[in-house]
């Protein structure tokens, strides 16, 4: 091979690799934002990591929200964190919290994680656990503080 067919090579390379760059960045990304039809089953744990102290909410339903259909995440998921998060901080006056939320469309499969979860915590006798009813604490779509002028 010579050197003019090697850079002919790469050249034709390179051109095909920022073809396909473009096409690829041209194609929108389907994303999960507004309100869905399907509903969704989660709960929340929170604690601080210095403190003994283990919050976690009940198994909650909410509404009008569709995991997404390849990855089968949960859209606004760091919002509900977010709405935990501000629970303790605000209500209860628990200063740096980690809160984390955990989510299934199947009732059955959640409560599983949930126990497992509830468990670990239960059996480390360091930890002390205190469960958030609904009538404490209730998850909300994150849509739903907003309001439309039309």
């Amino acid at each position: 091979m010579d050197i003019y067919d090697m850079r002919m090579r790469r050249t034709f390379i390179l051109t095909c690799i920022l073809l396909v760059s473009m096409l690829s960045a041209a194609k929108p990304k389907s994303q999960a934002f507004g309100k869905g039809s399907g509903k969704v089953y989660l709960f929340g744990v929170c604690q601080q990591l210095t403190d003994s102290m283990v919050y976690i909410t009940s198994i909650q339903e909410v509404d009008s929200i569709d995991l997404a259909k390849k990855t089968k995440f949960l859209p606004f998921r760091s919002e509900f964190s977010i709405q935990l998060k501000e629970y303790m901080e605000g209500t209860l006056q628990r200063r740096y919290q980690t809160a984390c939320v955990f989510y299934s469309s199947k009732r059955k499969k959640l409560s599983k994680k949930f126990y497992k979860i509830k468990k670990r915590y239960l059996d480390n006798s360091y930890m002390r656990v205190v469960m958030l009813d609904e009538a404490r604490f209730r998850f909300k779509h994150p849509l739903d503080s907003f309001s439309y002028d039309e």
